[in-house]
């Protein structure tokens, strides 16, 4: 039926093409064309950013450093945050048991999530966590974002430091590592003609 439906249509651009002159016939056959489109389709689309990190040391005595930072840009029309953390310091309970949370500063991860402005003026975080030792992931989620979000660029950012060792037995081969990760989610529109990929732009660029 569809097909029988665009044959026809067809025909009659071809008609009107041959009957109509100039301006006349263009426009006969951009409205016609402009029939044919599908309506644009309004969904959600995630942005992320972060990192997954995995310490090697090697032979090294001393712990790796390991410092990032990162933006991600809050408007109006951002509806949820979410963000992801997690730590593993294989036998770190252990040794803390014969040489105190002296480690704590050789094998940790702090993390935070900076408000606009809050950082340069001295003030706290938004979001923060440390991890000593073995941290199960966790999710953070936030949806009332009217009353606690302010619009701008806010800044992701972890230091961490870790061992990372690969024996010739791989039962003593250990390596700290971490996850963080944050997104929000953001209403954007999927044009089918333009975005065949499935891809979608984002509103707030359309309201640009």
């Amino acid at each position: 039926m569809n097909r029988a439906r665009s044959a026809l249509s067809l025909v009659s651009i071809m008609v009107l093409s041959t009957l109509s002159s100039g301006c006349l016939a263009l426009t006969l056959q951009r409205e016609i064309m402009e029939s044919w489109r599908d309506a644009p389709e309004h969904t959600s689309e995630d942005v992320t950013v972060g990192w997954s990190e995995t310490f090697d040391t090697g032979a090294e005595l001393n712990s790796v450093l390991y410092e990032n930072e990162t933006k991600l840009v809050f408007d109006e029309t951002v509806s949820k945050l979410v963000i992801n953390f997690r730590a593993q310091f294989p036998y770190s309970s252990t040794i803390e048991e014969f040489v105190g949370n002296e480690t704590n500063e050789l094998r940790y991860v702090e993390a935070r999530l900076w408000a606009p402005g809050t950082q340069s003026s001295g003030g706290d975080p938004f979001w923060e966590v440390r991890a000593t030792q073995d941290y199960p992931l966790e999710r953070f989620e936030w949806t009332d974002l009217e009353s606690d979000f302010i619009e701008g660029s806010w800044t992701l950012e972890v230091e961490a430091r870790g061992y990372g060792m690969t024996a010739p037995i791989e039962q003593l081969s250990f390596h700290d590592h971490f996850d963080l990760y944050a997104t929000i989610t953001k209403p954007c529109v999927h044009f089918p003609q333009a975005h065949d990929d499935g891809e979608c732009t984002f509103l707030s660029e359309l309201e640009d």
